[in-house]
Formats: C-alpha cells, structure tokens, sequence
C-alpha cells in the first residue's frame, strides 16, 4: 500500500487497511509513506511500515523495488512520483486512482475513478473494493493509556492546518477567543495541541485566549490519549482532526475552503461546521484556491460552533 503524504489521509487509509489484513489473512501488508506522515503510520496495527526517502526518487524506487511486494495499492489520488514507485515497483498487479487533470492513470493494470463527490475515505474504499476486498470499517485507534492527563475536565483546541495555502483553513483568533470564553465559563481547562514548530505561535495564541500551550509536547501515541482523554476536540481541518474522531473523541472539525462532504471528520462522535459563506467549500484536492474566496474561515459562527460541542458531546 502507497501513500506518501498528509497525516490525515493516512489516519482514514487506516480503515481501509484493517479491511484488507481482515480479507486476506496471512498476507503482509508493507505500507510505504513518506517523511511527512510515518509517524502517523506507525499507529496502524498489522502493517510494516517503510518510508521512503521522496526528495531522492532513485532511492525511493530501490527501497519499494526491496520489499518485493506482489501486489501495489496506490492510495495517493495526485501525486505522479506515486504512479512512478508503482510502476516500478516490480509488483505484479498494480491498483490506483484515475484522477481528472492527472494523467497518472496509465501507470496502473486497474485505475479506479477517483471522486470529487465523494469522502476520501470512500475513494479509498472503492479503490480497495475495486481490488475485491469489502471495505466498510471506520478509523479507529485504541488509546495506550500511558500518558498522564491534566487533572481536571479539558477541551483540546487544534489551531493549525496543513498543506498548501494552510493560512486559509485558519480561523481567526478572535473567533478561537470567544469560544474559549464560553468553554472556560465552568472552568474547564482548554489545551492547544500542535507541532514542536507550532510552538511559538501557539504561546502568542495560548496568551490570547486563556489557555495551555501543549504544541509539541506529546508524540503520536501520547496525543492519542490526549485526544481520546478530553470533553471535546474542535479543530480546523487537519490531521489531528482525523485523529481525534478516530479515538472516538467528540469532534467538531471546522471547514472553510475544505468541504465535510470532501475532508470532515469520520467517527460515531464526530460533525462539521463549515462556512456559511457562498462559494466556499471548494477543495477537491488542496491546491484549488485560484480564483477562490480566501474568507471562508470568517463564515463560521462561534453559536454554531458551540452548539456543534454539545450535540456531540451528548452522542453517546
């Protein structure tokens, strides 16, 4: 299986994943991916994980041409360095997407039409139904329970997107303030998780809102429990978004130029609020901002946020 980027998309391929070590038992699935999302990979059960060195594509191709796989699942819907490492895999049968625009189709023995209408989660379901596996599972990481906790309630705001033009998937502080008003009015505790290089920001954000800076304090595995241990995650559209839902945590994931038809969260716990703002929610693949609204983010209502928070944390 081949997916070289984005932590969310890794965290959702998982799903698909346990689909396929259920189908066809005894069979090794190696998972290849990039620098950028190994150490959500690291989090799949059942799987050998193998990152590959993107910036070096010889090396690359050596590294996947190892592993003497027999069959290659390219779950990347654009990336072309994708279709390369597939063709030149050595597998013999290979399986990826047909995307619009990418030409990267003619790599594979079966393409499979990816959807702009649909979930990714369901594009990589059609891509492994494609392959004969029945995939219909959820994301779903079990807690390690190893981590120590803040020791009353809290809520955990996620701050920070990912990927191309990110800035635009960021909702404006003031926003993120008077949620924490109304939070913090019980006196629970809000934690700001990010990356080690969120983390001056997130003090500057941390002090403006009231709230506990944690960006770059956990790992993976640490952040499953922080995640899975706190009354309610809201974040914008990323890969803790994903995460979150997926340790069954109640989650509010906030869409802009992202649509929760497209990107939102996955889980029995988990909803979107997305802008109200026409031509918003546009986002196919990540890069389609030309021409776009760039306010999106301004479009969505801290009342609907909040009342977002509770119909989640009432499911049960």
């Amino acid at each position: 299986m081949l997916k070289t980027n984005a932590i969310g998309d890794t965290i959702l391929l998982s799903a698909v994943v346990g689909d396929l070590r259920r189908a066809l038992p005894g069979v090794d699935v190696v998972l290849f991916v990039g620098p950028a999302n190994a150490a959500a990979a690291e989090l799949v059960e059942g799987v050998k994980v193998v990152k590959l060195p993107l910036t070096r594509p010889d090396r690359a191709v050596r590294a996947v041409r190892d592993e003497n796989v027999d069959v290659m699942l390219d779950f990347g819907a654009w990336p072309r360095l994708n279709a390369v490492l597939a063709a030149t895999s050595g597998a013999r049968y290979t399986v990826g997407f047909k995307t619009r625009g990418q030409g990267r189709h003619y790599c594979y023995d079966l393409a499979v039409e990816h959807s702009a209408d649909l979930h990714e989660l369901d594009n990589y379901r059609a891509l492994a139904e494609a392959f004969g596996v029945d995939a219909t599972s959820l994301p779903s990481f079990t807690p390690p329970g190893t981590t120590e906790l803040p020791d009353r309630p809290y809520v955990v705001f996620h701050l920070w997107p990912g990927g191309y033009r990110s800035e635009l998937k960021e909702w404006p502080t003031a926003s993120w303030r008077e949620l924490a008003g109304r939070v913090g009015e019980n006196g629970t505790m809000i934690v700001l998780t990010g990356a080690p290089a969120d983390r001056e920001r997130t003090e500057t954000a941390a002090a403006a809102i009231g709230a506990v800076n944690a960006a770059g304090e956990y790992t993976f595995p640490q952040l499953v429990d922080v995640l899975a241990g706190s009354e309610c995650v809201v974040s914008v559209n990323t890969g803790v978004m994903h995460l979150a839902a997926a340790t069954g945590a109640p989650t509010v994931g906030l869409n802009g130029p992202t649509a929760a038809h497209r990107w939102g969260p996955i889980g029995a716990r988990a909803t979107s609020v997305s802008s109200t703002y026409a031509g918003c929610g546009y986002l196919n693949l990540g890069s389609e901002y030309r021409g776009q609204r760039e306010d999106c983010m301004e479009g969505i209502a801290v009342d609907a946020v909040v009342a977002a928070m509770d119909e989640v944390s009432s499911r049960g």
